[in-house]
């Protein structure tokens, strides 16, 4: 006779992350539909973490219709405003307070349905704890998680001097640089130190980039043998 032993095997579940989904200065329509009252549709995910940064102006479509869409925030004038439970990374939180409406601390917009809004987080709410969800009470799965990244700075151009001509001496230089930025000439006489200590006199006594990141300034060499010119940029 054969015995035959049942093998119970117990597999862990763990909790589903959400999808995030970046939006950045390159990339800011965020087209959003719905699967039903369960959840909002994100570039075929379902109430995906969007990651955005601040300083940039998104559009957000409403590209069905039904379910106001807002978001909000935990405010500390108003914390019981966005309250959630259960494991939000995982789309089953749901919402335990009551609407959010214009006015309210917390309420940051709302876009109605087959609508569109344009909106840019200050820099402010960096870090805080930003939602989206249907301002239909009776629809608690359908809700995301924002995350505020600090802007994108612009990449620094780095100060050089473009071009040079000598007239006596008179000394004409075209620096080029960041846009509206203020500049210093300095100099020495030798390298053998790596240091430029000289501040030069020059004209305009200011030198300051146009919109285009160009400059022209003249500076008087007088009756010095050699000369040796970096521009540095003002803070």
């Amino acid at each position: 006779m054969r015995y035959f032993l049942p093998l119970l095997l117990t597999i862990p579940l763990l909790p589903c992350q959400a999808e995030t989904i970046t939006f950045d200065e390159d990339n800011t329509i965020i087209n959003m539909g719905n699967s039903g009252a369960s959840h909002y549709r994100i570039n075929g995910f379902n109430d995906p973490v969007l990651a955005l940064h601040s300083g940039v102006a998104y559009t957000v479509n409403r590209t069905s219709g039904g379910h106001p869409l807002v978001f909000a925030f935990n405010d500390t004038a108003f914390p019981s405003a966005v309250a959630y439970s259960g494991n939000l990374e995982a789309g089953t939180a749901f919402r335990q307070s009551s609407v959010l409406r214009s006015g309210d601390p917390g309420w940051l917009f709302r876009v109605a349905p087959n609508a569109s809004g344009q909106f840019t987080f200050p820099a402010d709410l960096e870090g805080k704890d930003v939602f989206y969800y249907c301002e239909i009470s009776g629809h608690p799965g359908m809700i995301g998680k924002v995350t505020i990244e600090p802007s994108v700075a612009e990449p620094t151009v780095t100060p050089a001097i473009r071009s040079l001509s000598l007239s006596g001496t008179t000394l004409n230089l075209s620096i080029t640089g960041d846009p509206n930025a203020s500049f210093a000439v300095k100099s020495t006489a030798t390298l053998s130190a790596g240091e430029f200590p000289t501040l030069e006199t020059t004209s305009p006594a200011v030198v300051t980039t146009d919109s285009n990141g160009n400059a022209t300034v003249t500076l008087q060499i007088a009756s010095r043998p050699s000369l040796f010119l970096r521009v540095e940029q003002l803070p």
